[in-house]
């Protein structure tokens, strides 16, 4: 159910914005081609994606990374399709029973997009993924080399990129905070902080 949710809402916002890209194509196409190509680039990568997250959610439908009883292991196998040769470390200090499993399914998510728009767009090779939970305040953290990027001048809906703003989606999903540290040259470092609640935890003991 929560995956069926996902296609919906995420797939219906990229598919709209490709729905306007092409809107535009037309719009400019014969009048201003330098136009044209520009909204046609847009589409292009609006249209991957979809592809993306098509792909993500058929991976989670095969993967049973939440069957895991501890979250360092869930987040390997919820990173391994990506990976290649990363140097990757796991430091997440978490008990996943504490977690409903629509919490670590988001928790794996966010993690999982961190972890990939380092790759993919700052060509890390080097990640580690640090977790801690005190008191009810659970932080975690993706540090990546590479080549960075500037967080207040990131490429977002408009340039067919969805990358950050469905990662904030899902934060704020479970009422949580993003912090993100990156410099020109220098790779990137971003921190989730997230109070956990009786709708986000297993156990409200904890």
């Amino acid at each position: 159910t929560h995956l069926a949710v996902e296609l919906h809402d995420s797939l219906s916002q990229t598919l709209s914005g490709l729905s306007m890209q092409i809107d535009a194509v037309k719009r400019f196409a014969g009048t201003n081609l330098e136009r044209m190509n520009q909204h046609l680039e847009i589409a292009a990568k609006t249209l991957k994606s979809c592809r993306d997250e098509l792909r993500n959610c058929l991976l989670d439908l095969r993967s049973n990374a939440l069957e895991e009883p501890d979250m360092n292991a869930a987040i390997r196998k919820t990173l391994e399709p990506y990976l290649d040769d990363a140097d990757i470390a796991i430091r997440f200090f978490i008990p996943r029973e504490i977690f409903s499993d629509n919490t670590a399914h988001t928790v794996l998510r966010i993690v999982r997009e961190l972890v990939v728009n380092a790759l993919r767009h700052g060509m890390a090779d080097k990640i580690r993924i640090a977790g801690s939970i005190e008191g009810r305040t659970l932080m975690f953290s993706v540090r990546a080399n590479g080549c960075g990027f500037q967080p207040d001048n990131a490429p977002g809906i408009a340039d067919g990129h969805f990358g950050l703003q469905g990662i904030r989606e899902r934060i704020d999903e479970l009422g949580g905070t993003l912090e993100i540290a990156s410099t020109l040259g220098k790779g990137c470092k971003a921190i989730v902080t997230i109070e956990l609640t009786q709708d986000t935890a297993e156990d409200t003991n904890v």
